[in-house]
Order: C-alpha cells, then sequence, then structure tokens
C-alpha cells in the first residue's frame, strides 16, 4: 500500500464538525480508576536505604483509565456515561466524589466488594515521577458483576451517539464481555470505538468500528516491529484483518497518526501537532474521545484524526493526565492554520 500525507484541511468544517460535538451523548465502558499524585520535595537520602525521601507538600486526585475518557468528553461539551465496576473501599468513596465534581453520573458504576478500586499513585518530585505504587485487582469478573454491567449497558446504548471501549486489562473486558457490548452495538446500529490493550487478544475486538493503537500497542497486538513506512504498513494491516474492523488508527508520537480503512488503497498519514510535550500520559485517552465525538457528529475519519491529533498536541503540553477544551482545540486550529500546516 501507498502512504498519503493528509497536510490540508478545510479549517470552517473542522470548527463546524467540533461545534456539532457538543451534547453528543457517548457511552465509555471500561476499566476506571483514581490518578493519584504525591508531590513534595527531596532534600536527602534514606539511612535505611539508597532511596530519596519525600517530603510531601500536596496530594492530587484525578480521575483515571476510562474515567479519564469520560471526563474528557464531559470538558468538550459532550455528555458521558460511564459504565465500570468499583470496589467497597475508601478509594471507590474518592471515585465517586471525582465524578460528581466533573458532573459525571456514578449510577452506572457496579460495586464489587472482590475487587479493588483501581489507584495509581505517582510520587513526583521537581516535576520527576520517582515511582508509581498500583493498587489493583485483576481477576475477571464474576457472574453476578457481569450481569449488573450488561444490564447497565443494555439500557444506554439506545440513548448513545457513539460507544468507547477502554481496555486496560484489569480484568473487565473478557472474549464473552467484549462480544455481548459489540453485538448489542451493532443491534442498535452503533459504532464503537476500542483503545485496545496488548494483554487481549486481538479477536476479542471483532466487532470495533475503529481501533485507536499507538505505536508500541501495534507492534506487540501485530508481532511486527515497526521501523519504516514498510513495517508500519504491515502491522496497520494485519490489525485491520484480524479485528475485521472499518478503520485502524495507530497513534506514533512525533510522527503523528496512520490511518488505515477496509479496502482503501493507501494509508493516509497526519503529522504531529504539538508545540511542547511535557508529559504523554493522557494523550491516548484524549485523542479517542475526539475521534468518538466528531464520528457522532458525522465527521469523517480524517476529520476526526485531525482534531483528534490537535487536542492530543494541547494534551501533552500539560501535567499528568489532563483535559482539553474546545476553545483550546480552536486555538491550536488557528495556530497551525496560520503556520500553513
Amino acid at each position: 500500500m501507498k502512504t498519503k500525507a493528509i497536510t490540508k484541511w478545510d479549517p470552517p468544517q473542522l470548527k463546524s464538525l467540533l461545534a456539532r460535538c457538543a451534547r453528543r451523548r457517548i457511552l465509555v465502558i471500561g476499566d476506571v480508576g483514581i490518578d493519584r499524585y504525591t508531590i513534595g520535595s527531596v532534600e536527602r537520602i534514606s539511612p535505611e536505604a539508597p532511596v530519596p525521601i519525600v517530603f510531601v507538600e500536596d496530594e492530587q486526585l484525578k480521575l483515571g483509565l476510562a474515567a479519564n475518557v469520560a471526563d474528557n468528553i464531559q470538558t468538550l461539551q459532550g455528555r458521558a456515561d460511564l459504565v465500570g465496576v468499583v470496589g467497597k473501599d475508601r478509594p471507590a468513596q474518592d471515585f465517586r466524589k471525582l465524578l460528581k465534581k466533573c458532573r459525571i453520573s456514578a449510577a452506572h458504576l457496579v460495586q464489587d466488594p472482590s475487587r479493588r478500586t483501581v489507584l495509581k499513585d505517582r510520587v513526583v518530585s521537581d516535576r520527576q515521577q520517582l515511582l508509581r505504587v498500583d493498587y489493583e485487582s485483576l481477576h475477571g469478573l464474576d457472574a453476578s458483576a457481569e450481569r449488573a454491567l450488561f444490564a447497565k449497558i443494555k439500557r444506554l446504548i439506545p440513548q448513545s451517539d457513539a460507544i468507547i471501549l477502554q481496555d486496560y486489562a484489569k480484568g473487565m473486558v473478557s472474549a464473552h464481555f467484549a462480544h455481548e457490548v459489540f453485538a448489542l452495538a451493532k443491534r442498535e446500529g452503533k459504532l464503537v470505538a476500542v483503545d485496545p490493550n496488548t494483554k487481549t487478544p486481538l479477536e476479542f475486538y471483532r466487532g470495533a468500528f475503529v481501533l485507536t493503537p499507538n505505536v508500541k500497542e501495534a507492534e506487540r497486538l501485530s508481532g511486527i516491529s515497526i521501523r519504516d513506512e514498510g513495517s508500519l504498513a504491515q502491522a496497520g494491516l494485519k490489525i485491520l484483518k484480524a479485528t475485521r474492523a472499518e478503520h485502524v488508527v495507530i497513534t506514533r508520537g512525533k510522527d503523528g497518526m496512520a490511518i488505515f480503512t477496509a479496502g482503501a488503497k493507501d494509508i493516509r498519514l497526519i503529522p504531529t501537532y504539538a508545540r511542547e510535550v511535557y508529559d504523554v500520559s493522557g494523550a491516548g485517552d484524549t485523542v479517542i474521545s475526539v475521534i468518538a465525538l466528531v464520528l457522532a457528529a458525522k465527521g469523517s475519519i480524517e476529520e476526526a484524526c485531525i482534531l483528534g491529533n490537535l487536542a492530543a498536541g494541547v494534551e501533552v503540553g500539560k501535567r499528568g493526565t489532563a483535559t482539553v477544551t474546545q476553545d483550546e482545540i480552536l486555538l491550536a486550529l488557528e495556530f497551525f492554520s496560520q503556520i500553513g500546516i
């Protein structure tokens, strides 16, 4: 396959699409949790072991995993319905408070006392991450929790404009679970955007409309080392064929994005639109949020990826997992339009 660079866009059309994203209702299904940032200063080394002692000065809690996707959608003026599983613990209480603060309903969560609510604690000093501590359960869902999830999903799908399946391999997405989600979506005529995980077999994602792996994920999912445009094409086409998706979008960091479409004769390449890269965590969440919203607003996959790439360029300039507003995307659109990209 040949590659085709997309360097010209229609700013008025993109602005119109972005405006139409408002009030689009997106059903977000996936593993949920909290990103905690423990921030402090390091002045000496522990006498007990050669490790730094962090004097804690601040603690920040943010919505993490699929909840960050829902937060992105809300910030972009869409409406997110979040379906996920939490434990019966203190982090679950904190998680519900964060949802309320971000205007996201907690009504679609399922509580499973046998599981820990996912908590990722990053210890940071002078903008440098020193350590990450993860609290999580990785076993699969029991039958009662899965039934409760499906009951909520069945009620929400008919009201949704699009669906996002966010897989972090924390035990929620099994072959049966994914199959049921895709079957329900197909019955209602709803597209599903999937952020895949390398620990999950590609076959689980059959039924997705679009998948959005990054380069490392694409390499592991396809078993092909991506070194150039030839190996990029091989990896993308292998994922496309294995999942029978309509599109596969490989996010490539500083190299932008590559769009693969079933039956297309070329691979479309979009350059990166980042002015400053500070922290790449959460960029994938921003990308899939924008892509789902734009597709729900009847935009093309190219338009969805251009706006998603612009949004990711804003997000990586922020510290930690972050969200992006429509105004920030519009400013980025204006900036890159003026410099002729």
